[in-house]
């Protein structure tokens, strides 16, 4: 009698992952390993960690890695050309659809953004076998990368198992392609010059305990330091005192120049605005790589998704945009809509939501972290009319249809194999694929955000290595 395969969903992700599903079956105790983040080779700020990891990665294969790459190449590029026909120099409508100030349209009108100044993370699930856009989170505070700190403790639990030790699995961490992006656009901004300083700016933060939280930057820092730049420094300033600005826009701090600036600082920390404007300044002239210029961050506005399904766009768009649009990105409306265009029929929106409650997602445009977030199939009917009704109109708010997570099978926080969904962190460092982790939530998890501050467990992800080719005497 033939058995169903309970890991032929794990397949999808790569042949390897599916293998692993068999291993953890046949032996329970490498389901139980656990990470050791007390030891004393571990990053301080990794010791006390707040969201749960797995020990086990997930594996990915190179069709999934290609089809991460294809949807980070195209997508700014797709955003910025759906601004420049929806708004042409009409800043207050920009200003107004995606509730950002007008002087960014403005820079936007002035200055040719260059992805490959951006640090993002895409969040994306698969649904039904579909790669689907969730949002973008723009800037250097975007997070995830943190387990690229542990990656030899991944590795060790590969090596204890008979089969998994022998399997030639590659990772990409995520810290150390980001300073290769940091790197490559300074080299790109200043062509035979520049020093390879960089300076991570904490605004209001206390000194040592940065120095302790980001010490682990510094040894990425010095992998990917370029040896053109030998002497090239990694600044950690809490104090934006420090911090000049010499004539010409030239970044200095305490009277080293630095090169490019990442803006570190705790979420809802209020950066000097004089210091904002001129480090926005000295990025748009051209004298720093800076990924945290508005420039940049725009990307993570989730009301872009939105642009993107708009009727009028459509005609201008090319077939493979038009293919992207309807393959990746959920159809998103803003809540300040009143009619919406969806699966070919005019629909008020009050009326459609209601009428498709679990067909839809109302989250604000500008949050982070899970917060602000409700899934109709999740919500009772009264409270989710109350909640159609109290953000109907609102600018900053937005509906999404629902894409249901596809399930894998993998080990729970006590060895027990039961099916998860993902959501998937894939991050753009530079323009390219720079890695991704993936945060899981139990299939009966009954909120329906999967995110690591609401309870969510992280994963690591690894890659099935490429196949060299052999060569026969």
């Amino acid at each position: 009698m033939e058995t169903t395969d309970r890991f032929a969903n794990n397949r999808f992700y790569s042949a390897r992952f599916q293998q692993l599903g068999h291993e953890w079956d046949a032996n329970p105790a490498l389901r139980r390993l656990r990470l050791e983040l007390n030891r004393p080779a571990v990053a301080e700020c990794m010791r006390d960690y707040p969201y749960a990891v797995s020990p086990w990665p997930v594996i990915i294969s190179a069709e999934r890695v290609a089809e991460f790459e294809h949807l980070i190449a195209r997508l700014p590029a797709l955003y910025l050309k759906a601004i420049r026909i929806m708004f042409g120099s009409d800043a207050d409508a920009f200003a107004l659809y995606l509730n950002e100030p007008a002087v960014i349209h403005e820079i936007l009108l002035s200055t040719q953004a260059d992805p490959r100044q951006m640090l993002n993370r895409h969040d994306v699930l698969y649904a039904n076998g579909q790669l689907k856009l969730i949002e973008v989170n723009a800037g250097s505070t975007i997070g995830g990368w943190q387990l690229s700190w542990i990656e030899p403790q991944f590795r060790e639990i590969l090596a204890s198992g008979a089969a998994t030790a022998r399997w030639a699995l590659d990772y990409r961490n995520m810290v150390d392609t980001m300073f290769t992006g940091l790197f490559d656009a300074i080299a790109r901004q200043q062509p035979g010059g520049g020093t390879g300083n960089i300076l991570l700016l904490v605004a209001g933060a206390v000194q040592e305990e940065q120095e302790a939280r980001l010490a682990p930057f510094g040894g990425a820092f010095v992998r990917m330091r370029p040896k053109r730049w030998p002497r090239g420094r990694m600044v950690i300033c809490t104090d934006v005192a420090h911090v000049a600005f010499d004539g010409d826009g030239t970044v200095s701090h305490e009277g080293e120049r630095m090169d490019a600036v990442l803006l570190l600082s705790p979420e809802g920390t209020i950066i000097d605005p004089t210091i904002q404007l001129r480090l926005t300044s000295a990025h748009l002239a051209g004298r720093v790589v800076m990924p945290d210029s508005p420039l940049y961050t725009l990307f993570g506005n989730k009301a872009l998704m939105a642009l993107l399904h708009e009727p009028v766009l459509a005609p201008h768009l090319d077939a493979g945009e038009r293919a992207l649009v309807e393959r990746h990105i959920p159809f998103t409306a803003r809540m300040g809509a009143t009619s919406v265009q969806w699966r070919g029929r005019a629909w008020a929106l009050r009326t459609l939501l209601l009428a498709h409650k679990d067909d839809f997602v109302i989250k604000k445009s500008h949050s982070l972290q899970g917060r602000d977030v409700h899934v109709g199939k999740f919500c009772g009917d009264d409270e989710w009319a109350a909640v159609v009704e109290r953000e109907l109109g609102a600018q900053d708010w937005l509906a999404q249809e629902y894409c249901g997570a596809d399930t894998v099978v993998a080990p729970d926080a006590h060895g027990e194999l039961s099916d998860w969904t993902f959501i998937w962190g894939i991050f753009d460092a530079g323009g390219r694929y720079g890695g991704a982790f993936v945060r899981g939530m139990p299939v009966n998890n009954r909120r329906g955000v999967i995110n690591s501050a609401t309870g969510a467990v992280e994963f690591p992800v690894f890659e099935e290595a490429a196949k060299k080719n052999k060569v026969t005497l």
